[in-house]
This record gives C-alpha cells, sequence and structure tokens, in this order.
C-alpha cells in the first residue's frame, strides 16, 4: 500500500464486537485499512476494544421490524424499509467509505439495499452458521442469490461452503478463502514445565455442534499410566447435561468447569495443557463450524490437536502431523485417540512444533490483513487511490 492512501472500510454486522467473534475483530484492526464499525450496538468485549474506531450507529424502527416480517412469509427477507434505508444511506455517505465488508451473510441481505443505493463495493464473509442451517430459511436463501449478483466479492473461511452457498457457476469466481489469522505474537507458547497431571483442554461454546457430552463420555474411557484431567472452557445450554455426566462418571475432581475465560485467560490455560481437543459435528438443525479459531490458537501455543473431519478443520489439522483427526460423533475413536497422544510425550511435541510451523505460514493475522487489503484494493477505482 506505500504511496497510496488506506483502503476505508465500512464493517457492518448486528454489534461489534462479541466475545465469540474475535475472527471479526482481528479483521477490523487490519493496519493497511481505515476501518469504520456500523452496527446497532457496541458491547466492550475483553480484548476487543472498540473506542479507537469511528462507529456508525443505526437500528431499524418498529415498522421494519413489522414489514420484513410479513415479507418474510412470502420468501422476502428485507430488515430495512424504504425510508431507514435512505436515512442511513445518508448517514453513511458522511464517511466517505470505499467498500463496504458485510460480516456474516445475512448481514450482507440486510445491507444489500443500502449498498446498491450508494454504488458501494460488496465483500460479504460466511462464517460457519450462514452457510450451513441459515440456509434452510427461503427467505435468506433468496435474499443470498440478490447479494451474490451484486457482491465483487465473496470471502469464505472454509472452501467447502461454496459447494452449498446458492451460488451460480459464474458466481464462484467471486469466491476467495481467507483464513482466519493468529496474533502469533500473543500466542506464543513458553517452554512447558512439566505437570504430574495430564490436562484435555476444550475451549468453546457448549452447545450441540460443540459435542462436549460425547467428549466427556470419551474421557470417562481413558486409560492412562497417569493423573489426567479435562478443562472445558466456555458455557452454554448444553452446560447442565455436561455436569449431569460428569457426576454420573464420578469425575467431579478430573473435569473442571471454567466459564468464559478472556484470551489472556485461555492462553495461560493453553500453556498448562498438553492436548486441545475439539469434538465438532454437524448439528441436528444443520448447524456447523466455519474455521474453529480455537484451533489455530491451540496449534500457535504448540499445542497437538483432538478433532474431527468436519467442516474447515482438516484446513486446519493435518492428520498425524499437526494432530489426529476422528469421524463426526465417533466417541470411542475420540477416546482412542486422546490415549494415544496421552501416552506419547515425543509425539506431542513433534506434532505441537509442526502446528505453531503451520500457523506461521497459513494462518497468521499479517497474512490474513495482506490478503483482505488486496481485495479491498481491487475495487477501488485508480482515480480513488491517488
Amino acid at each position: 500500500m506505500t504511496g497510496t492512501a488506506k483502503p476505508k472500510v465500512l464493517f457492518y454486522h448486528a454489534h461489534f464486537f462479541n466475545s465469540s467473534e474475535t475472527f471479526i475483530y482481528q479483521q477490523a484492526v487490519n493496519p493497511h485499512i481505515d476501518a469504520v464499525l456500523l452496527a446497532k450496538r457496541f458491547p466492550q468485549s475483553t480484548g476487543m476494544d472498540n473506542t479507537p474506531f469511528e462507529k456508525i450507529q443505526f437500528k431499524r424502527t418498529w415498522w421494519d421490524g413489522i414489514v420484513s416480517n410479513m415479507l418474510t412469509l412470502f420468501g422476502v427477507d428485507r430488515y430495512y424499509q424504504g425510508a431507514s434505508i435512505k436515512k442511513l444511506a445518508e448517514k453513511i455517505a458522511l464517511h466517505r467509505p470505499d467498500v463496504l465488508h458485510a460480516q456474516f451473510g445475512f448481514s450482507a441481505v440486510r445491507i444489500l439495499p443500502v449498498a446498491q443505493k450508494l454504488k458501494l463495493p460488496l465483500v460479504v464473509s460466511f462464517h460457519g452458521m450462514d452457510a450451513s442451517h441459515m440456509l434452510r430459511k427461503r427467505a435468506y436463501r433468496n435474499g443470498l442469490k440478490k447479494v451474490f449478483q451484486y457482491a465483487s466479492s465473496i470471502v469464505v473461511c472454509n472452501p467447502a461452503m461454496a459447494d452449498v452457498l446458492p451460488l451460480l457457476e459464474e458466481q464462484k469466481q467471486k469466491v476467495v478463502w481467507v483464513p482466519y489469522g493468529i496474533n502469533l505474537e500473543q500466542f506464543n507458547p513458553k517452554p512447558k514445565v512439566e505437570n504430574t497431571t495430564r490436562h484435555i483442554l476444550h475451549v468453546g461454546r457448549l452447545i450441540e455442534k460443540k459435542g462436549v457430552p460425547d467428549l466427556i463420555r470419551a474421557f470417562a474411557l481413558l486409560k492412562t499410566d497417569r493423573p489426567v484431567q479435562l478443562d472445558v472452557v466456555g458455557t452454554g445450554p448444553e452446560e447442565e447435561q455436561c455436569r449431569q455426566l460428569v457426576s454420573e462418571n464420578k469425575l467431579e475432581r478430573k473435569v473442571i468447569f471454567h466459564g468464559w475465560k478472556s484470551p489472556a485467560e485461555v492462553k495461560d490455560l493453553m500453556q498448562q495443557a498438553d492436548v486441545f481437543v475439539l469434538n465438532s459435528r454437524v448439528a441436528a438443525n444443520g448447524d456447523s463450524e466455519g474455521l474453529p479459531v480455537g484451533v489455530l490458537e491451540a496449534m500457535a501455543m504448540e499445542l497437538p490437536v483432538v478433532s474431527t473431519y468436519h467442516a474447515g478443520i482438516p484446513r486446519e489439522v493435518d492428520h498425524h502431523v499437526t494432530g489426529l483427526l476422528v469421524p463426526e460423533r465417533d466417541t470411542i475413536a475420540l477416546a482412542d485417540a486422546l490415549n494415544a497422544l496421552l501416552r506419547d510425550s515425543h509425539q506431542r511435541k513433534i506434532m505441537g512444533m509442526a502446528g505453531r510451523t503451520k500457523a506461521e505460514s497459513v494462518f497468521s493475522m499479517e497474512r490474513m490483513h495482506n490478503t483482505l487489503c488486496s481485495i479491498y484494493s481491487n475495487l477501488i477505482p485508480d482515480t480513488k487511490k491517488l
């Protein structure tokens, strides 16, 4: 970007920044762009300060909501109505963005009429649920078809998303794989201190697609020659079920529920861990992962990963190189993989080092920033770059 002005990018989402969406924050702090945030709410989440950004706050009216709900019955997804579209376009025009970047497909559907009114290039990023179970909604699918006609670039965190999104063949040329980037300076491991207890670490919400109940069942099957502890970071609707399973299997002293933890606290737990595990699967409602950031952070911390052949995870974890992968919902295979790594400290070290190397070469924040900046810059006319 030497010798040219930074692209001014308007990021659009409902909230900036949700505590579980560090991947969006990491895109917004790109040093090669000037980011403006457009949302209805700006919560302050630990480690994700939104105060340095230009911000536009906008909430739709009650009339927008009534009309939107009516239109959905007819397969039309229109979040804002005429007056709000005009008012929002006027607010955005004051900031003079070069590009509009919608985070999640449903955000792109909502903001499309505004982008069209302002003739702004539109970039849309897909992250997981917006390319899985939400596709069952007719109005959303129809809305995406209009987005794909207009959008200049369609960013996916998992290339397989292009096979399930309602894209025409020629629209697939707009698809770009941009893997999430990790702050490698923040997630930088120290030499490990040998511990008498082996630690298995799960980081993620306690929801169906994370498979934590089955992880606890697999943990109950472990046969190790040393004490082992399962550290569960996260909260969610399956927490009660998970605690019940722990009680039924008399694992209260071996399974620790840490609740929600800040990025710094997660790093500390990763420093103490021996194996990272994520037992992901497609949920009953079709919800699935995109590219789980926790796996990337674990790799950066030189942790071997045990996970599943699900969504973008095989793009992250190289089987028998940076970790072990098992089929979804195979509790026995999951237990076997955990047992194998817990018994082999040399293999854990080799896989951990390989994971760090891959994080540095493929999943660095710098690489993500450069790729996104190239996408933005290519959408700006040369006359505006002067």
